[in-house]
């Protein structure tokens, strides 16, 4: 049983870590269990430059007014509420978590750990769920609260997509039915698919790779003989249990 979870969203001055940094954490403290936020926070972290400020809208001017010292309290304060959860979630938090671990500017952003110092497993919004009123695999995340009659009243910034995160949960009937089904032990699939056969592989939800010109999806490994195609298996990813 699920008890609590972290949801976690980032906001960054570019998409690889090699070019960009966080600038922005939010996180909220959920719980399965009730389906309601306990516990919600975020800060800013300091940055000489944002040129993703017309989409974050996050001002370079704050960001060079923000101390060290402010977002290390901030960060300890995300830390902290991570001691309590079982998960981390985020919408594609292969995105969010490559940036925990490692310099970020000025300052360390720790891996998020567990009350037995551990590091929390993630979970994945974007790939792990299959949300009841979804209309397709991979949703974004406005379409995906949208699908399920969720206002938007903002997006990209970090504690409004955790809110949003957390408004969607609020309303699955079978939230912890949910969670059994998103830790399944997941495998990354190639499908076996034609060229003239590439629409079958698109309606199963895999995504095409063009630098290996390959149809690929990460599946719960049962789900995998519920396909309507042949797959190649390229490696088991590790259960989040």
């Amino acid at each position: 049983m699920v008890e609590n979870i972290l949801i976690i969203d980032t906001e960054t001055t570019a998409l690889e870590i090699e070019q960009g940094q966080v600038i922005e954490i939010g996180a909220i403290l959920y719980s399965v269990k009730h389906q309601s936020p306990i516990q919600q926070t975020s800060t800013l972290l300091p940055a000489k430059q944002n040129p993703a400020e017309n989409i974050n809208h996050i001002s370079i001017d704050i960001l060079l007014d923000i101390s060290v010292e402010t977002a290390e309290a901030g960060i300890a304060e995300i830390c902290r509420m991570a001691k309590m959860a079982d998960f981390v979630i985020a919408h594609n938090a292969e995105f969010d978590k490559k940036w925990f671990g490692r310099k970020n500017g000025e300052i360390i952003l720790p891996k998020l750990l567990n009350s037995q110092g551990e590091e929390l497993p993630w979970i994945c919004t974007y790939n792990d769920f299959e949300f009841p009123k979804q209309t397709r695999s991979h949703p974004s995340l406005v379409d995906l609260v949208l699908a399920h009659g969720i206002g938007v009243y903002a997006n990209h910034r970090a504690l409004t997509d955790c809110q949003l995160i957390a408004a969607l949960f609020d309303v699955i009937e079978d939230l912890q039915g949910l969670f059994i089904k998103a830790i399944r032990p997941k495998v990354r699939c190639v499908a076996l698919v034609s060229y003239q056969e590439r629409d079958l592989a698109k309606q199963a939800g895999f995504k095409w790779f063009p630098e290996t010109k390959t149809w690929e999806r990460i599946i719960a490994s049962e789900d995998i003989n519920s396909l309507p195609f042949p797959v190649l298996c390229k490696n088991i990813q590790n259960s989040p249990k």
